[in-house]
């Protein structure tokens, strides 16, 4: 388990410097990366110029829901109730979210923004629902498979049961 912590721990570190990175992009590079991912799809500009800010949000919110699966899958390791995971994984969301807004303030090109918070926050948010209630699901399933087990194999012990006392009472028949 702490080995599991420790690779979570440092996956998230990792998701925190990243968005670090990409936050500390001045507003050229920042647009510059949106728009060759829509370029890779389209080379209608008038198209680009459209899709280009949505993917920029689209960004925001997958890279924050990432970060919500990851500390959703840490706090899960403490086996802590599901309001828990859900209260401080969002928490820590919102104050990331908050940070990095503060830290586009100060590159050349960004600017921070209370919707950016917002979006960040969204995405985060659906990160740790999904998270939970993927674990859930598993969590379900399991139970389920355990059971169905436990029905069949009971079923064959008595079925065993009954077979043995066949041929012992077909042995004292004889």
């Amino acid at each position: 388990m702490k080995k599991k912590r420790l690779i979570l721990l440092l996956l998230i570190i990792a998701w925190a410097i990243l968005v670090f990175g990409l936050s500390g992009q001045d507003g050229g590079q920042s647009s510059g990366t949106s728009r060759k991912l829509v370029e890779f799809f389209t080379s209608n500009e008038e198209i680009i110029d459209i899709v280009e800010p949505y993917v920029r949000k689209l960004a925001h919110f997958s890279e924050y829901g990432l970060g919500g699966i990851l500390f959703t899958l840490l706090f899960a390791t403490y086996k802590w109730s599901d309001r828990k995971v859900i209260v401080i994984s969002i928490a820590l969301g919102i104050w990331y979210a908050s940070i990095d807004e503060i830290h586009q303030l100060m590159v050349d090109g960004r600017h921070g923004s209370v919707f950016d918070v917002y979006l960040d926050s969204l995405g985060f948010s659906t990160g740790v629902c999904g998270m939970l209630a993927i674990l859930k699901i598993k969590e379900i399933f399991f139970l389920f498979f355990f059971i169905f087990l436990l029905f069949f194999s009971n079923m064959s012990t008595e079925n065993m049961k009954r077979k043995e006392s066949l041929v012992c009472y077909a042995e004292m028949k004889r």
